[in-house]
């Protein structure tokens, strides 16, 4: 199938399975439809591997994050005057402008089966117009699942995220240890931030083999505390974690970067089960 033709589009656990096998049902015709989930789980790839499966034109892609005035009116036109126009892929449907959603709305209303298929991370306060586009959106709509709902999958993930080794290098493995460590993180960022994991580990080791766990960035070394933390708590150990992976693990960097002493950073990774050797 289609859907495993791109990086970060692998799976095999239930969750995934039913969230694809409904997508490409869906996306067998070409009418609306709707992919959510939290940022990084594969919308995006998944909506263009479901067009390269389709077979159809290439869509034109719209990321309403980056902004692109007049795009979705001039589509929008084209559509209504059967101007053979290219499906439309609208990326961050949560950003759209205003116009935009008026223009889409009104579009729909008249041709309620246009090939339209948008992305959208929940979250946001979503304003009147654009609650509409989503509720007409939602009859054909899809959840991708969070990938701490899958972590099973992540073996297999592994190696697409990894790309081509450079020559001379064998491809990306990992040890058991490895995986096991990367199963019991909890993956805010999902995906995305799997495969940046993966890409700093492949540019950063200097070792052959396997990966072992103490290659890992910092904070995905130990396991998550077995006490349950606060919310407060929560935020502090991802705030300290992730000032540890941007000054590469040199804790007085990360404590400076934070405005705490070195002392209280050793502290905190102790408290909030964090600590690694």
């Amino acid at each position: 199938g289609g859907e495993e033709r791109l990086p970060g589009l692998a799976g095999a656990s239930g969750p995934w399975r039913v969230a694809v096998a409904r997508a490409t049902g869906l996306a067998r015709t070409a009418e609306p439809l709707l992919l959510t989930g939290e940022a990084g789980v594969g919308k995006s790839s998944l909506a263009r591997a479901l067009f390269a499966w389709r077979g159809t034109t290439p869509p034109l892609v719209v990321d309403a994050a980056e902004g692109a005035p007049g795009d979705v009116p001039r589509w929008c036109h084209a559509v209504a005057e059967g101007d053979g126009a290219p499906p439309l892929l609208v990326l961050h449907a949560e950003r759209l402008d205003q116009p935009d959603v008026a223009v889409l709305l009104s579009l729909l209303a008249r041709r309620p089966e246009v090939p339209l298929t948008a992305t959208h991370t929940p979250g946001t306060r979503v304003g009147p117009c654009l609650r509409r586009l989503l509720d007409l959106l939602t009859a054909r709509s899809v959840v991708l699942p969070p990938l701490r709902e899958r972590v099973e999958d992540i073996p297999v993930l592994l190696p697409g995220l990894a790309g081509r080794p450079s020559p001379g290098r064998p491809p990306l493995s990992w040890s058991l240890d490895a995986r096991r460590a990367l199963e019991q993180h909890s993956w805010p960022g999902n995906v995305a931030e799997l495969s940046q994991v993966v890409r700093e580990v492949a540019e950063h080791r200097r070792a052959t083999g396997p990966v072992r766990r103490g290659e890992l960035p910092p904070g995905l070394r130990v396991p998550p505390a077995a006490r349950r933390l606060s919310g407060m708590e929560r935020a502090e150990r991802t705030a300290i974690l992730e000032a540890l992976r941007r000054h590469g693990g040199n804790k007085a960097r990360a404590a400076e970067s934070l405005g705490i002493g070195r002392a209280t950073l050793y502290r905190k990774l102790r408290a909030l089960g964090a600590d690694q050797p």
